[in-house]
Formats: C-alpha cells, structure tokens, sequence
C-alpha cells in the first residue's frame, strides 16, 4: 500500500528562487480572474486552453501548467467546500511548485546532498536542511513527487511530498478510544492497560487565548467604526489564532505518536462513530457550549491517529457510541455518571468514567465483530 506524506526542508537563501516565487505568484494572479469567469470558475484544461499563451515565458513550460492547475484547483475546492468564489482570488501567500518525480523535471534532491531547481536565472544548486525527526520518513520514500517553496519572513521553507510504502493494516488486537475535552485521549487495549493523554493545559490555554481574540475583536469593531487604523490590532488577530492552531496541531500530533507507541502489533484502534454538530450559531444551543465545541480537537486527533495508523499497517475503525459512557462496562446495566466517577448500582461496579467509556467502546467492537455493523475508516484502508 502506498501513501503521500508530507515533510519539511528549510533552503538557504537565495535571490534568484525568491525572484521566481514572486513570478508565479504573478502569473497565479494574472490567471485567477480569467478563471473565476464571471462565478462560473473554469477547469485546469479549458482554463490552459484560454490563458496559457497569455501567460507563458515568464516561467517554465511545465511551471506555467503548474501554475494554472493551481489556480484551477483553488476555485474548485471552494465550491466542494460550497464556498464558491464570490470575487477572484488574490493569491497573497508568496509560494511556488516544484514538481520532481522518478525525471526531476523542476527540482531534484541530488545524491550529494544538494537541491537543484529551476529559477528565472536558469539551473541552480543549493543547500537544504532537513529535521532531525523527518529524516527517517524522508529516507524510506520511494519516490519524491513534489516541493512547494514558501517564503516567510525572509526564509525559504520547503514542503516536500513523499510516497511511502506502508504495510497492509491486519488489525486483530481492539484497543477501544474515548476522545474528551479533558483528558484528550484514554485507550484501553485488550490486556486492560490504559493510556490517559491529558487535554486541560491544552484546553486552559486555547480558553485564554480565545478570551484575548475576543477582546481584541471588540477592540477592532470599535476602531473600524470610528474610521481608525487596525493595522496592528488584525496583525495581533493573526498571530495569535496562528499560535493557536500550532499549538493544538503539535497536541494532536503528539497525542496520536503516544497512542501508536501505547498500542500492540496487528491493533485495531476503536474510536466512537460521532457525529457532532458544527459550532455555529442555530446549530448548538447556547453561546458557551458551541465555544467549548469550537475547541475541541477531536477530529484533528482522529486524522493525525489515522495518519499513524497508516505508516505502521494499524487498522481504524468506529462503533456506535449510544451509551458507552452510560453503560457499566462489566454488567452492561444502566450506571451513574458523575463528572469523571462511574458507578454501577447493579453489580457495584466503580471506575473512571472515561475508562469504563473505552473499554465498553472495545467489548462493542468484539461483539460486532464480523456481523458487517462496523465501518472501517477509509483514510486507514486506502
């Protein structure tokens, strides 16, 4: 099986590569009204078709056909998204593709350590560093497909996408995962360890970072209406909803590295099938509960799980969550749940709640095992 992943370089810098980000940003921003078309956006062949004598000898042949299935791509995923453009895209972020491949038709990673790209100046080799945690996923790559060059705040930074080999997921061993806002994470696997992944520093932080976003929001709405200048307060905005998101991508990828590590050869990872509404308004009663939603990391851990999974040939699948936080986990009587306590008045069962909720998830995959009720997640099979 083989699957795309993605990996980071940073390249020395240099003129000429800055020089030939900026042109295709040029020839991204000359092709984007002609394929918004009016609202009705154009696909990458009848877009080529239009504008691509308009637009070639700034750059490569093959950069300029890059170029425009970028673009092409960019209106095409705002309308799966239904989000449809409602006026032609900028294309501010200062970023050129590269493509490689088995030819290394725009760039190639040459054997003596060296990346060599095409610039505006013609061939050049230069220096790339790689970190130390990606170098073993670099190395098992079987073939290199691409380099996205981004420029940001006066360096180069590369994204490198890879195809690896990666075994066929044979999962045999449940290991059943309840996802929470406070303990991010508790699994149980079949010997009845227990994983528990705390959430609440996470959780505390994102609140205030939250509550700062929201003071400066009003702070921004009462100097845009008295006509002042917000420069300052919207880069404040940026930065800190950046740091945001860095902060509980690292989590979630931290979270996911724990949990492959915690789990036996041949495991299948039992998550909850949840289907939560989106925090928005008119969806989620109350103002403070669609908040909490809205920082909850739940599926980005699910997808950084499912990643993991993929690279070491672990299975992911999901069951029905009706009352597996209900249900007491020896008896599979009705208990009583008080905040993170579980007790069963029927057999006298007590445990952490979140515990008692992973292990029914696992003993649900066990009994609906091979009766066609389960679904197993397609990013892990595929």
């Amino acid at each position: 099986m083989q699957i795309q992943r993605t990996v980071p370089i940073v390249i020395e810098p240099d003129s000429d590569l800055e020089h030939t980000i900026d042109v295709f940003r040029e020839v991204q921003h000359a092709l984007s009204e002609p394929c918004f078309n009016g609202g009705k956006p154009l696909g990458a062949l009848a877009l080529q078709r239009a504008c691509y004598h308009q637009v070639k000898g700034s750059l490569s042949a093959q950069m300029t056909i890059s170029a425009i299935r970028l673009v092409s791509a960019a209106y095409a995923s705002a309308k799966s998204n239904k989000k449809p453009a409602q006026r032609p895209f900028l294309f501010k972020k200062a970023r050129a593709l590269f493509l490689v491949g088995k030819r290394g038709r725009d760039a190639d990673f040459r054997k003596d350590g060296t990346l060599s790209l095409w610039t505006v100046a013609g061939r050049k080799h230069l220096t790339y560093t790689l970190p130390q945690d990606f170098e073993t996923t670099f190395m098992k790559a079987i073939e290199i497909d691409s380099l996205t060059v981004i420029k940001r705040h006066g360096k180069l930074i590369g994204r490198v996408t890879l195809t690896l080999d990666a075994p066929e997921p044979q999962g045999i061993l449940p290991v059943g995962i309840d996802l929470n806002e406070t303990n991010a994470l508790v699994a149980v696997d079949p010997d009845g360890r227990t994983l528990f992944v705390s959430g609440k520093d996470v959780k505390v932080k994102n609140r205030r970072t939250a509550k700062t976003r929201a003071r400066l929001q009003r702070k921004h709405a009462i100097r845009k209406a008295e006509k002042k200048d917000t420069r300052s307060i919207r880069r404040l905005l940026k930065r800190l909803g950046r740091t945001q998101r860095n902060r509980t991508r690292t989590f979630a990828q931290q979270t996911a590295r724990q949990l492959i590590t915690f789990a036996p050869e041949n495991a299948v990872l039992v998550f909850e099938d949840l289907h939560l509404p989106k925090p928005e308004k008119g969806t989620l009663k109350g103002k403070a509960l669609r908040r909490r939603m809205s920082l909850w990391q739940r599926h980005l851990i699910r997808t950084c799980v499912e990643n993991k999974a993929q690279e070491c040939g672990l299975s992911v699948t999901q069951v029905n969550p009706a009352y597996t936080s209900k249900n007491c986990s020896r008896c599979g009587l009705r208990g009583v749940r008080k905040r993170h306590a579980f007790s069963c008045p029927h057999c006298g069962h007590r445990d952490h709640a979140d515990v008692n909720a992973a292990v029914n998830i696992r003993n649900r995959y066990t009994a609906f095992r091979g009766s066609g009720l389960l679904s197993i997640s397609p990013e892990a099979q595929s």
